[in-house]
């Protein structure tokens, strides 16, 4: 696996994992509150502590996916090539 390619792999995952984190922060977000997420949390309609609780439940679930994402990917490729790719190992 190229570097162009692991290149590639890892930016569909991480578009991947955006459509995770979204569905899973929508789904999480209306199992807590029993409502929806907010549409747009930056409306002035939206009042603060919503709009703060939400910046920190969909930031925080959309760093844990990176996460899990990144260091699979990364186990896949250390497991074809036998040594980590040179962006990770820097």
């Amino acid at each position: 696996m190229s570097d162009k390619i692991w290149s590639l792999a890892t930016t569909g995952a991480a578009i991947g994992g955006g459509v995770i984190a979204k569905n899973v922060t929508e789904g999480l977000w209306k199992f807590v509150t029993g409502s929806s997420s907010p549409s747009n949390p930056e409306d002035p309609e939206v009042n603060w502590g919503e709009a703060v609780a939400f910046a920190v439940v969909s930031g925080a679930i959309v760093q844990l996916v990176r996460v899990i994402i990144n260091r699979k990917s990364t186990q896949v490729y250390t497991k074809r090539k036998g040594h980590l790719p040179a962006s990770v190992a820097s």
